[in-house]
């Protein structure tokens, strides 16, 4: 009996001795070793990033034009430089060549229908004087007045129809001149397509370009076209190209939009707004048609600032903790413009306060932890 007893006094000795082990270990644990950061003023940017395109800064498409007829000749060839007003090609029309002379011979006819009266009007006032040395003159204006009053009517209808003609050949002349087509810009002929030539594709038959300044051409949304303003600053970037960047400018925003086509289902198109962006450098090694992310900076402010890292979410809450008398404290905040490694602090700290770098997710409100 008294082998148990001892037994038990035994077993229940170990028990206190392990817990009051637990006890000391658990009371002798560190605090949790933190990093802090304080609150601080710093310029931050706020930007859009929208896909565009490489473009030339200027081109013109010449497309063929059946109306004027057939191209009879192309003057330039590709790779040649060429001024605005440069002749680029020449159309032949028949139907235009024959009003062309048709309208010569009305001219023609109609001088001479002119100087056929104007003599007849001569003639008959030089047989008024004959007759008005035999009859008198009073007499002799009765005779002549009406063959003479006519004469001077068909005269003016002859003028009439001759300048009708002259401004059938000023139309004429109009014509002949669309079929001579000519540059409206100066550069560089980049193709010339043969097939478009004889009208077996809808394709331009020119196509002539700046190739000394690009731009890069996109769309932005309706929200975005708010921000976005002319001469704002611009970095692009390319994936295929991804350890080099650009600098470029907003150089125009549209404003008037341009809208999609209708995805499959939806109820209206999407309204998007043309940009386009200068490139200050001019030796790109990017060509035209290179697909590019444009990064315009939309604004720049001087604000209150912690690190990106220091700031958690719960629900719609946005909070901090910050380091206070050895303590990790939580107070929740009102945030604005995030950047790449900050975020912007509204409301909800002071300038002396240091937040929690990068808290781990077991930290909780009031815990005493070590500040590195």
């Amino acid at each position: 009996m008294k082998k148990k007893v001892w037994i038990s006094i035994a077993v229940g000795t170990l028990i206190v001795l392990l817990i009051g082990i637990n006890v000391v270990k658990s009371l002798n644990k560190e605090n949790p070793t933190v990093k802090t950061a304080k609150v601080e003023e710093r310029e931050i940017t706020g930007n859009v990033m929208i896909p565009g395109t490489l473009s030339l800064s200027q081109e013109d498409y010449i497309y063929i034009d059946s109306e004027k007829g057939k191209i009879a000749e192309i003057l330039v060839k590709e790779g040649d430089q060429v001024k605005e007003g440069t002749l680029l090609l020449r159309y032949e029309n028949e139907q235009i060549e024959l009003e062309k002379e048709q309208n010569a011979l009305s001219l023609e006819s109609s001088y001479l229908q002119i100087n056929r009266l104007k003599e007849q009007i001569e003639d008959l006032e030089d047989k008024e004087e004959e007759l008005a040395k035999q009859v008198g003159e009073e007499e002799a204006e009765k005779q002549i007045d009406t063959e003479k009053e006519q004469l001077e009517i068909d005269l003016k209808v002859a003028n009439l129809e001759a300048r009708q003609t002259d401004l059938q050949k000023e139309t004429i002349e109009k014509k002949l001149a669309e079929l001579e087509v000519k540059s409206e810009m100066a550069g560089t002929v980049l193709s010339i397509d043969k097939e478009a030539i004889s009208g077996t594709v809808q394709t331009p038959i020119l196509h002539i370009g700046k190739i000394d300044h690009y731009v890069v051409k996109g769309y932005i949304s309706e929200y975005d076209s708010l921000k976005i303003k002319e001469k704002q600053p611009v970095i692009l970037k390319s994936d295929v190209i991804p350890e080099q960047e650009w600098k470029g400018t907003v150089t125009k925003v549209s404003l008037l939009p341009e809208k999609t086509e209708t995805a499959v289902g939806t109820e209206e198109a999407a309204v998007q707004y043309p940009i386009e962006v200068s490139i200050d450098e001019k030796d790109l090694p990017a060509k035209p048609g290179f697909k590019l992310i444009m990064e315009i900076q939309t604004e720049k402010r001087s604000v209150k600032t912690v690190p990106l890292s220091a700031v958690k979410q719960d629900g719609e809450a946005n909070y901090v903790y910050i380091y206070q008398n050895g303590k990790a404290i939580r107070k929740e905040i009102t945030i604005g413009t995030p950047s790449d490694e900050y975020m912007e602090i509204k409301s909800g700290l002071n300038d002396e306060e240091e937040v929690i770098v990068n808290p781990s997710d077991a930290l909780t409100n009031g815990v005493e932890v070590t500040k590195k």
